[in-house]
């Protein structure tokens, strides 16, 4: 009798089990396919970007032509405290070299100027060597050319001669 009951219960819970599948089966159609993500719609394509075309500048009237001199070509091209400023000697208080790239040294020096017709003032400035060999010549305790602005004094340009 406990071999019947056995048994019994094994096709009990057979069938169970097998109800239990078609019933989830057919919950599952009664559902529909399950819905996939919607296919990605392009965007349009971007009109083309217009390219602004440059109005041509009409050339400049007052430009002095170059000069035949090479020397009076430099100043022409370097700054205009250069040209217009108070030519001075200084003395070189301090010199620290900040970076260098390539042969260019980028040193910050702090000088100090004796204008000649007052009081000794002291200013820092940031002068790019562009050989090693015109930096090799600014040392502590020596002099260097300067160009100042008189009405500006923290306005100095070093002087570097050409090697």
């Amino acid at each position: 009798m406990l071999v019947t009951g056995a048994v019994v219960l094994t096709v009990l819970l057979v069938i169970v089990v097998v109800g239990l599948s078609l019933a989830m089966q057919s919950q599952q159609t009664m559902q529909g396919p399950r819905t996939t993500r919607a296919p990605r719609v392009p965007k349009p394509p971007s009109p083309p970007r217009r390219i602004r075309e440059r109005k041509a500048q009409p050339p400049a009237q007052d430009v002095p032509p170059p000069p035949a001199d090479p020397s009076d070509a430099d100043l022409l091209r370097s700054p205009e405290i250069l040209r217009s400023g108070e030519e001075a000697q200084a003395k070189v208080i301090s010199v620290v070299d900040e970076r260098t790239i390539g042969p260019v040294t980028r040193s910050r020096l702090t000088v100090q100027i004796d204008p000649g017709d007052g009081e000794p003032f002291e200013v820092t400035t940031r002068v790019a060597f562009p050989t090693p060999e015109s930096r090799a010549k600014v040392k502590v305790g020596g002099t260097v050319k300067v160009r100042y602005d008189k009405d500006d004094r923290t306005r100095v340009v070093v002087d570097i001669p050409a090697d």
